[in-house]
């Protein structure tokens, strides 16, 4: 590397490099869908970029590596053979190299390349000489399926890249590009920096009339009412400026889940390639924005479902036109903001889940008697595919089906207070709907207290609170549940479950809703709402059972928050027994 380079350069660097290299990928998968000169024109850019940059820095290897991929690149834009299925596989492979090079200058750890074997593919991908040229334009796209009926070599080198090794080893490079950023730099657009910095400009000046109120009332009797006027209405506006400046600067973090979601198509692609299925996914919603860190936290459960819906949702080409179904499958994955929550939601067009053989697998399980499982609605069913250990695949592989995730799916969304939730029909497909928080930074609560301890509930699964009237409490084999006007909801008492002694007869039910299932928390009172700010509990607690973290509240006192699905969970389980 050059000497004396500034450190903020070489972040620039990075930071570009980065987005280069996602945006070359996205667009090679375009270019493999139809050929178009302006997205091949966008890669050569790309890759001449990179190999610029890095030839300032001194970054050799990635000075050679770019420059081959460049040469590859300007062939095809002249047109002197058409783009192939396994031109585009080269090419994939040597911005996935690129991509572990640029994170090798970020974490500092690079290292001696061996660049021969990409080098030698990128070769094996210019035609013999004799080869009709083929002209890439946008008005006539060369299909993929057209290219591979040209007659060379490298067609033979691409039927022996499909074994089942190599597309493996596809797939495992495919999800290794599609991990999030770990950076710890992300862009933020100037609006939102410029509404930050007015509103802290805002409180300073309260700040300064709130101050110079104070010195006034401690000057006076105490009597002066218009100073007491005063004093409440910069404390409410006090009140109001902080409350703004809190979501500004939560918006700074707020990133569009496309940083996620342009990741798929290469790993759909990848995927759908090992277990020999044509598959389409479809993306919408992209633009919805998270906070950076949820990003991070939802890939493993949205990856881990896409895997599934490939292997075991989607049905190959022969038996979907035997159905009546296009051989193409596809995939829609769709994001939205409702409220403070965002659902991400994966919906294919496949066989879809039979009920019926679930309610078969919990009674072979064990997990419930022929009995129970008969009067098991189909919400309940679809919720023991989550249960640990527990599948309805017919063989195992080394995409899914070895009876463990979707319990992980879970429990990762519970840890970020989220949940799952699934819905299917036989012969039209399955939808998953993951729902998870805008933000993990704040957390409006309700508190509640029995005995002595005041807890805090979040307050999107809360429902709503009533009274327990006299007689209302019922026994239904041998577990209590709530008369709530025409129905009936499993009723659990806080104090039993925390272990406290019950200091007050009155009692309030705070009924909770997780995925269309309602409990309701038998508490000794309810203090009020806050939003507030959660805390992950140390290790030594991290496994404790109905808490979720913990927080400090307006009176300066640690109070624990509780998890309405472990609560949940410990009713279902009641219900078992």
């Amino acid at each position: 590397m050059s000497e004396f380079v500034p450190d903020d350069l070489l972040k620039d660097f990075i930071t570009e490099s980065d987005e280069l290299v996602q945006q070359v990928e996205q667009d090679l998968l375009t270019l493999e869908d139809h050929a178009d000169t302006e997205v091949l024109n966008r890669i050569f850019r790309g890759m001449h970029t990179i190999k610029g940059t890095s030839s300032f820095f001194g970054f050799e290897k990635l000075v050679e590596l770019t420059h081959h991929a460049e040469d590859l690149l300007n062939q095809l834009r002249k047109g002197e053979f058409p783009v192939t299925r396994e031109i585009i596989d080269a090419l994939l492979r040597v911005n996935d190299q690129v991509r572990q090079m640029v994170q090798d200058v970020r974490t500092g750890n690079a290292a001696e390349y061996d660049l021969a074997p990409l080098l030698e593919l990128l070769e094996a991908c210019v035609p013999a000489v004799g080869v009709p040229a083929v002209t890439v334009e946008a008005t006539a796209p060369v299909a993929v399926a057209e290219a591979a009926e040209i007659d060379d070599p490298v067609s033979a080198a691409a039927a022996a890249a499909l074994s089942a090794e190599a597309a493996e080893e596809k797939a495992a490079r495919a999800l290794a590009a599609a991990r999030p950023d770990s950076s710890d730099t992300m862009r933020v657009e100037v609006r939102k920096l410029d509404y930050l910095v007015n509103l802290v400009g805002e409180l300073v000046l309260e700040r300064n009339r709130l101050l110079r109120i104070s010195q006034d009332i401690s000057s006076a009797d105490g009597k002066d009412l218009d100073r007491q006027e005063a004093l409440a209405t910069s404390t409410a506006r006090l009140g109001f400026i902080t409350d703004e400046l809190q979501n500004a600067s939560l918006r700074t973090r707020m990133v569009p889940i496309d940083n996620l979601f342009r990741k798929l198509p290469r790993l759909v692609r990848e995927l759908s390639h090992q277990v020999g299925k044509d598959v389409e996914i479809v993306i919408s919603g992209q633009e919805t924005e998270i906070d950076k860190t949820m990003i991070e936290h939802i890939h493993d459960p949205l990856v881990h479902i896409l895997r599934n819906s490939l292997d075991h949702g989607i049905e190959d080409g022969i038996r979907r036109v035997e159905s009546g179904k296009p051989a193409q499958g596809i995939i829609r994955v769709d994001a939205r903001q409702q409220g403070d929550q965002i659902f991400v939601t994966i919906a294919d067009d496949g066989r879809g889940i039979d009920p019926e053989i679930i309610r078969a697998k919990v009674v072979e399980k064990g997990l419930y008697s022929a009995e129970q499982a008969s009067s098991l609605t189909r919400r309940e069913l679809f919720d023991a595919l989550f249960l640990p250990g527990f599948s309805t695949a017919e063989r195992v592989n080394n995409l899914s089906g070895r009876g463990v995730g979707m319990d992980v799916v879970r429990t990762n969304l519970h840890r970020l207070n989220g949940s799952v939730e699934i819905e299917s029909v036989m012969g039209r497909g399955t939808n998953i709907t993951l729902k998870v928080p805008l933000t993990m930074a704040i957390l409006p609560v309700l508190l509640v207290q029995v005995s002595d301890e005041i807890y805090a509930i979040p307050l999107r699964s809360v429902l709503e609170t009533v009274r327990i009237e006299e007689g209302s409490v019922h026994r239904v084999e041998g577990n209590e549940v709530l008369m709530l006007r025409d129905s009936t909801v499993p009723l659990l008492r806080l104090a039993e479950v925390i272990g406290a002694n019950r200091k007050q007869a009155s009692e309030r039910a705070v009924i909770l809703s997780i995925n269309d299932q309602r409990i309701a928390l038998a508490v000794e009172a309810l203090i009020g709402q806050e939003s507030t700010v959660i805390k992950p509990l140390s290790a030594l607690l991290r496994d404790s059972r109905y808490v979720a973290g913990a927080t400090i509240t307006g009176d300066g006192r640690v109070r624990l928050v509780l998890d309405p699905n472990h609560l949940l969970r410990s009713t279902v389980s009641m219900a078992v027994c």
